[in-house]
C-alpha cells in the first residue's frame, strides 16, 4: 500500500493539474493538488443525468459547500472531489511448480480501488461529433444526452480501475539427450485481464498535461504528470515466447 498527502502549498490553496484532452477542453483540468488530499485527486462536477431537453445536469453547490440543486453549466463552487487515482492496495502472487519433467511458473498482479479518468471516452462518446462529420462510439446512441450537448468533464468519466492480470505463465518440459538435458518451454505475458473498466487497459500510471493554455485560476500546473489519466493509451501487448535450453 502506498499513501501520499499534500501537506503545504505555501500561499496557494490548490494547484490545478492533469490537462483534459479533446475539442472544447482548453483550460480544463481533471485534478488538483489540495492540502490534506493525496496526489492524484480528481476534481470536477458531479453528473446526475439529463433534463427533459436532453441537457446534462450536474449538482450545484453554494459557497459553503451545501447542495442547492442542479445546473446545466457547472463551475466555481460546483466542483468537488470526485475520485482518487491511487489504489487502496496492490497484490501480487507468483508460484512455481515442478512435477517430474514438467515445470510451470505463474505471476498474477492486481490493483484495487483506484480511479481512472477515461478521457478517451469523453472525446469519442459525444454524439455532437457527428455535427462536424466526426465518428463517435456506438454506445453513445443509447445514452439520453442530446445531440447538441458538448463534451463536459465530470465524474461521469471517472471509472473504477480495479483489475486482476495474469502477468506471465511459463510451462516447460525437460528431456534427457545423451549426457545432457534439453528444456523446451512456452511463455505468455498478459494472457488475461479481469476488470470493470470500459477502456482498453486500466493500468495507466501517468499522463502528461495536454493543455498548455489552461484558464487562469489559483495555481495552474503546466507540464506536470498526473496519475490515472487515460487518453488513447496503447494497451499492454499480449506476447508469446517459445524457447529451448540445452545443457551438456
Amino acid at each position: 500500500m502506498n499513501r501520499s498527502e499534500v501537506v503545504d502549498l505555501g500561499a496557494q490553496t490548490f494547484i490545478r493539474n492533469g490537462g483534459v484532452s479533446g475539442q472544447g477542453q482548453t483550460g480544463q483540468v481533471a485534478q488538483r493538488l489540495i492540502p490534506s488530499y493525496p496526489i492524484g485527486t480528481f476534481y470536477g462536477p458531479e453528473y446526475v443525468g439529463v433534463d427533459a431537453q436532453g441537457r446534462q445536469l450536474f449538482n450545484q453547490y453554494d459557497s459553503e459547500g451545501n447542495l442547492i440543486g442542479t445546473t446545466n453549466a457547472p463551475g466555481g463552487d460546483d466542483f468537488q472531489v470526485i475520485g482518487d487515482a491511487n489504489p487502496d492496495f496492490g497484490l501480487g502472487f507468483n508460484t512455481s511448480v515442478t512435477w517430474g519433467n514438467l515445470d510451470a511458473y505463474m505471476l498474477l498482479s492486481s490493483q484495487v480501488g483506484q480511479d481512472v479518468f477515461n478521457n478517451t471516452a469523453l472525446v469519442y462518446s459525444t454524439k455532437s461529433n457527428v455535427l462536424q462529420d466526426k465518428n463517435f462510439l456506438k454506445a453513445a446512441l443509447d445514452d439520453p444526452i442530446g445531440i447538441f450537448e458538448p463534451a463536459i468533464f465530470s465524474d461521469r468519466w471517472i471509472e473504477d480501475g480495479s483489475f486482476l492480470r495474469l502477468q506471465n505463465l511459463t510451462v516447460g518440459y525437460t528431456f534427457r539427450v545423451g549426457t545432457g538435458t534439453l528444456r523446451a518451454y512456452v511463455s505468455g505475458d498478459n494472457l488475461f485481464l479481469i476488470t470493470g473498466y470500459s477502456g482498453y487497459d486500466p493500468e495507466v500510471y501517468t499522463g502528461s498535461d495536454a493543455n498548455r493554455n489552461p484558464a487562469s485560476g489559483a495555481g495552474v500546473g503546466l507540464g506536470r504528470s498526473s496519475p490515472g489519466l487515460d487518453y488513447l493509451t496503447y494497451p499492454k501487448a499480449r506476447t508469446f515466447l517459445f524457447g529451448v535450453n540445452f545443457i551438456i
